[in-house]
């Protein structure tokens, strides 16, 4: 068993059993967990970073550098950045692109390139990438292959050889395998075939046959990360919870968003999404729903693969509001 709130168990939970293990397990979340992973969920306090769909892009900036400030313990935002990523290295930023308005945030795709930028990054040494064209033009990131700013485009006609993730044949972007750092940008939702959505589902943008991971309750979609390019590159991770849905995703549905006001941080693809798991869950148990769409398969598949921690209990959750 993976532990607490996120077991198999817990899935199942409902009604007041759930509320009552979701106020457990938030006692739990806010103790230090020596030794295990952090996540840093940083929220806007003046709740003034999105209205509607504007969004604040200085205010985002700030959320997203005192996350990765928080996150690694320092307070200088190029010294923090520079933690986890050199100045010589190609850096590929994987954000999601998918669905209109459950998409990443083009303004949070934009302060992790600024911020890698003052960590002396080169720009042309930055590629932001999702699978098409289609995500460019969803999530509002404009293409760029050239000149002063950081590259962006689509890795649909670039990728790698053959490998197989699980039992799926797939292949991997050339731009993921090119870099030397990988930093995961994914948005906050429920998905009604994987219960969530987040840093691990966030890679079926960096495959091609995305359709072929959703087969037994998408719990293959933990074996792209346990392979050894994204495994071994991955340094950060950036979720926007500016807004996150909790019903009905991955595409958008406007009673199932809530303004969330944050950005989720971890160096943990796993943690990070058992506790996005956790956010999404107490959201639904207070709006009187399931605790979850699904089974989160691939989350515990993922733990038990050795990609990450998915036990609450072991990972300890830093919140702040700036």
């Amino acid at each position: 068993m993976l532990g607490h709130l996120l077991d198999r168990r817990g899935f199942l939970q409902t009604g007041a059993a759930a509320a009552a293990a979701a106020a457990m397990a938030g006692q739990r979340l806010v103790q230090a967990a020596p030794g295990g992973p952090t996540v840093v969920i940083i929220r806007d306090k003046t709740k003034k970073v999105i209205a509607d769909n504007t969004v604040d892009a200085a205010l985002v900036q700030n959320l997203v550098d005192q996350a990765v400030m928080k996150l690694s313990g320092k307070d200088d935002v190029a010294k923090a950045w520079g933690a986890y990523v050199g100045a010589k290295d190609k850096v590929a930023v994987k954000f999601n692109g998918l669905f209109a308005r459950a998409t990443t945030h083009p303004e949070v795709v934009a302060a992790v390139t600024s911020s890698l930028i003052k960590a002396g990054v080169d720009p042309a040494n930055i590629v932001v990438y999702d699978r098409d064209d289609r995500a460019f033009t969803t999530a509002r990131v404009k293409v760029n292959r050239d000149g002063d700013a950081p590259r962006a485009y689509p890795t649909v006609k670039d990728l790698g050889p053959k490998v197989k993730a699980g039992p799926v044949d797939t292949q991997l972007s050339k731009i993921l395998l090119d870099a030397d750092v990988l930093i995961n940008v994914p948005i906050m939702k429920t998905h009604v075939l994987a219960g969530v959505t987040g840093a691990l589902k966030n890679h079926l943008g960096t495959v091609p046959n995305a359709n072929q991971f959703h087969r037994d309750g998408c719990q293959y979609v933990a074996d792209i990360s346990a392979l050894e390019p994204i495994k071994a590159k991955t340094r950060l991770c950036i979720c926007d919870a500016l807004y996150g849905l909790f019903d009905k995703g991955p595409q958008f549905n406007p009673a199932g968003r809530w303004d969330y006001y944050g950005i989720v941080a971890s160096v943990d693809p796993v943690a990070m999404d058992a506790t996005l798991a956790d956010i999404i869950k107490a959201k639904r148990v207070e709006k009187g729903l399931a605790p979850y769409h699904k089974d989160i398969k691939h989350v515990l598949r993922a733990a038990e693969l050795g990609i990450g921690v998915a036990d609450l209990a072991k990972i300890n959750r830093v919140e702040a509001e700036v």
